[in-house]
């Protein structure tokens, strides 16, 4: 374990339970009552930073529930040509989640609908997967809040994984990743307490922050945040606009060593999703191989920024050599 100091044999291997969905985006940004057409693409947090991990040197396997018809043969494909293994629980006569995009453009945000009801990975329940087999040789299991958002059954399953990612010693990661169209603020704050007590790393927006210790986000209220639960570090993406569809994208590392780890980059968004799944994936690609705490939040930060500049929410490694290029607003390389 890192704890330790010792590296891990081999690439990590980090394995990711949850939902991904079929994503409908209205072409040209026109609102969706309004749309001729629609994009497909896939999307889905645990699945996104599974995808990223893959590209960034990880082994990469996500277990969920899908239909048995074309659209979960399609989400399994997304993940497979990613690279990522899939173990999926095949639901005859299920149905897969899907969610509309209207993208917007200052002054008009984007908007999601949802439908995604009795989708067949809401069905999730403890006793669907072997959890000792899948996790013999993990390095790391990813889950976030919006699977326990699901509904109870949903939540005792990743109970379930990440007790038996504890058990095992394998190092367990969780995104609150709060969604406000899937549960209130006291639902989610229940839930994870229940959860948490089993997590080592905690990643956190300031608004989920807030809403697991009632503070703004500062080094006293994340020591305590750690010492209610036991975690060994809290990582948290703050995101500001500072100017016209531009992000100033901070991460901070919040954990047993002196001082405060944090990185920054900026970003001119092109789409809005799949942002804080890629920091997720970049932090954990350096922690997991031992890389310094300070050189982790600094990939989470470029990470997410870059992926605010890659339509859909799919992670596409950025070439060799890239780095931001400050004040290059429409520069094009020839």
């Amino acid at each position: 374990m890192r704890e330790n100091g010792q590296p891990f044999a081999g690439s990590p291997l980090v394995v990711g339970l949850g939902e991904a969905m079929v994503r409908l985006t209205a072409e040209r940004k026109v609102p969706l009552e309004y749309a001729t057409g629609l994009q497909i693409d896939v999307g889905g947090a645990e699945l996104n930073a599974l995808i990223a991990l893959a590209q960034l040197g990880c082994r990469s396997r996500w277990v969920s529930r899908l239909p048995e018809n074309q659209l979960g043969r399609l989400i399994a494909g997304h993940a497979s040509r990613h690279r990522v293994q899939t173990d999926i629980d095949w639901l005859a006569g299920g149905r897969a989640g899907l969610y509309f995009v209207e993208e917007g453009s200052y002054p008009r945000s984007t908007q999601v609908l949802y439908d995604r009801a009795g989708s067949a990975a809401s069905q999730l329940r403890p006793g669907l997967f072997d959890w000792p087999a899948i996790l013999s040789s993990a390095t790391a299991l990813h889950c976030t809040g919006i699977t326990c958002a699901l509904g109870p059954d949903a939540e005792q399953a990743v109970l379930e994984a990440v007790q038996c990612a504890a058990e095992l010693g394998v190092l367990t990661s969780f995104d609150v990743n709060y969604r406000g169209q899937l549960w209130s603020p006291q639902a989610a704050a229940a839930a994870l307490a229940r959860v948490l007590p089993w997590v080592d790393l905690l990643f956190a927006s300031p608004f989920d922050f807030q809403l697991l210790t009632g503070s703004e986000v500062s080094a006293d209220s994340a020591a305590e945040l750690r010492q209610s639960f036991g975690l060994s570090q809290v990582i948290v993406r703050t995101q500001q606009e500072v100017s016209s569809g531009v992000l100033e994208i901070t991460v901070q590392a919040f954990g047993d060593e002196p001082g405060l780890a944090s990185g920054t980059a900026e970003a001119t968004v092109l789409d809005a999703f799949g942002a804080g799944d890629a920091a997720v994936a970049a932090f954990l690609a350096r922690y997991l191989t031992l890389a310094p705490l300070a050189a982790a939040v600094s990939a989470a930060a470029e990470a997410s920024a870059y992926m605010y500049t890659i339509p859909g929410d799919t992670w596409l490694h950025p070439p060799a050599g890239f780095a931001p290029e400050h004040g290059r607003l429409g520069r094009v390389r020839r």
